[in-house]
């Protein structure tokens, strides 16, 4: 155990991100839904970038945790290649924006020149974080910075987003997929490996991998925090039980903020009590929102406050500043349970599994979500966790509604149905 502690001391996501394409567990991408070779195509495009060249920059869509920014880092080292980092997010305005970004994109001075310096990627992250009236002039600032740009520009995006419009047109877009499960175990069992732990048993990484949905770095946390945590391989074998009472205690939960919560000190209480993880407790209270806050007005300050929550919780995981995680507990907590004030919930409400953990997508709401999928230009994924939840709301407010949203998706009998569930 002593060895395993000093190894400890760096988090394992850092400890064992890859250096090297040759490290990586390869992620799957696709353009225009047709499957690329997203390192081969990165590589292409990095190594035939010229100032004059027509493509200067493209885009990787995907889910948090699955290895779009690792990617980058990975072929740089490759290339022998400096990677110069921003996000989008922390810069709200189109001035700061624009100075950062001219910063990293301006030309080799005469030092690069004299010590030989490398090559630069200019990474944007975040760059769906761009918001807000301030912000107006940003999307036209990165449009501009592209143009200009000596070195190939790539941006990272979590979703898509309808703001992003203007950028979508202009660069070729990857839409990242998760890691297969088999990928996420594989990795896992190189770390324990690695750690000198042989007593963990395969059972136990597969609910691990598959709690986290082909989410690598929160596989991998939880990994490390089970080992760390005081708690044996041996000790596991009791997991798949455990991972059951964690959606009794979810429903429960969910209940209870929405229909026992008065103040945001309760609010505080309830969420002190449970131990279940901030990532999934998010999908689930976001799926359920609409069961228990029917009116339209508190339904937009809640979706408001559970937004904002998440982008703080964004910054706290990825800056480990958790310095922020009560304002997090306030917006998530607080700030969804107290925006419902008029809305009334019947006596029994069936709290459902958020669509993003379900096993599977019958083939109807996967013909649905094709549908939406081709009218918004969103994944179907995005689709069905978003959009699909919303027509539903929509639906149910009246026929004549019901009606007009069949119509304009021209839906058949079955694709109607799943408006009704």
């Amino acid at each position: 155990m002593e060895e395993i502690e000093k190894k400890s001391e760096l988090p394992w996501v850092e400890k064992y991100r890859p250096k090297f394409i040759k490290e990586m567990a390869k992620p799957v991408a696709k353009v225009n839904r047709q499957k690329v070779d997203l390192i081969d195509e990165l590589i292409k495009f990095i190594k035939n970038f010229k100032k004059e060249s027509k493509e200067k920059a493209v885009l990787l869509e995907g889910p948090p945790g699955i290895g779009k920014t690792s990617v980058i880092y990975a072929i740089a080292n490759d290339l022998n290649m400096q990677v110069i980092e921003t996000n989008a997010s922390d810069t709200r305005t189109q001035k700061s924006l624009k100075r950062k970004l001219d910063e990293a994109s301006k030309s080799r001075d005469m030092i690069d020149f004299i010590f030989k310096s490398k090559n630069k990627i200019i990474l944007i992250d975040e760059i769906d974080g761009i918001y807000g009236v301030s912000d107006k002039g940003a999307i036209p600032t990165v449009l501009e910075i592209m143009i200009n740009s000596e070195f190939p520009i790539v941006m990272i995006a979590n979703e898509y987003k309808r703001s992003l419009n203007q950028i979508y047109k202009k660069v070729r877009k990857f839409e990242v997929q998760p890691l297969s499960e088999e990928a996420v175990i594989k990795i896992l069992e190189k770390i324990l490996k690695r750690e000198n732990i042989n007593d963990f048993k395969p059972k136990d990484l597969i609910s691990i991998a598959q709690k986290n949905n082909g989410d690598l770095r929160a596989s991998i946390n939880d990994l490390q925090g089970l080992m760390q945590g005081g708690r044996s391989a041996e000790s596991l074998k009791n997991l798949d039980e455990l991972q059951r009472d964690t959606s009794e205690v979810i429903f429960s939960l969910i209940r209870s903020l929405f229909t026992e919560v008065k103040t945001l000190i309760d609010a505080k209480r309830l969420l002190d009590k449970s131990d279940v993880d901030y990532d999934l407790l998010y999908r689930w209270v976001n799926e359920n929102l609409p069961k228990y806050i029917n009116l339209n007005d508190e339904l937009v300050d809640a979706f408001e406050n559970i937004s904002t929550a998440d982008q703080i919780f964004g910054r706290i995981r990825k800056y480990q500043n958790w310095a922020l995680l009560p304002y997090f507990f306030d917006l998530f907590g607080g700030g969804v349970s107290l925006a419902k004030k008029r809305s009334y919930t019947p006596k029994f409400v069936k709290t459902t599994f958020p669509e993003i953990i379900s096993s599977r997508i019958g083939t109807d709401k996967l013909s649905l979500a094709k549908k939406i999928e081709d009218v918004y230009e969103i994944s179907s994924i995005e689709a069905t966790r978003t959009v699909i939840p919303f027509l539903k709301l929509l639906s149910s407010k009246s026929i004549k509604m019901k009606k007009e949203i069949s119509d304009w998706l021209q839906l058949d009998s079955k694709e109607k149905q799943i408006l009704k569930k």
